[in-house]
């Protein structure tokens, strides 16, 4: 079982609401994701689902927008002057740009230009979308390892066991 502080490798599809894929291992050439459980490096309901799943347990499950990338917020919409932001002609309605910020780089939709106005929102592009994610645990490793890296035998046993736990550790 997958617990707290266990680095495992997933293969996923993430999809909207309608079915549409916005993510996947199979947008990433087949590559599966690694992270570890409760360090906060992927949503955190996709973190929930997969922390007490086993290896090789297949799951389907609906994370909450919550859970996922927030629920939309209003007050991450800004209003900039057209006149007064560089390279502003060269914008499109839709498009996301890279703004420097405090010296971090955010990325933000050009929601529209009306009015003389750019309206940016700096939500992210999945904020208020509860997203249905495919998963499969592919490896789990860790404290705990498998049944090779755990087994006791006397320095120089002729069972072979040495020889699998040289080739886990390449």
């Amino acid at each position: 079982m997958v617990d707290s502080g266990r680095r495992v490798q997933i293969l996923y599809t993430a999809r909207l609401q309608d079915g549409t894929v916005i993510d996947g291992s199979d947008l990433h050439e087949g590559h599966p994701l690694e992270f570890v459980i409760g360090a906060q490096q992927v949503i955190p309901g996709l973190d929930k689902t997969v922390e007490g799943m086993d290896a090789f347990e297949c799951r389907t499950v609906t994370i909450p927008a919550e859970e996922a990338y927030g629920a939309y917020d209003d007050a991450l919409c800004e209003t900039v002057p057209f006149n007064e932001f560089p390279n502003a002609e060269k914008l499109s309605a839709g498009e996301f740009i890279m703004l420097s910020i405090s010296g971090d780089k955010v990325r933000v939709k050009v929601d529209r230009i009306e009015d003389g106005l750019i309206y940016f929102d700096f939500n992210h592009e999945y904020a208020g979308h509860d997203l249905t994610f495919s998963i499969e645990v592919i490896s789990v490793f860790g404290e705990t390892g498998s049944a090779v890296e755990n087994e006791k035998h006397a320095a120089g046993c002729a069972c072979g066991c040495h020889k699998l736990k040289e080739q886990l550790q390449t």
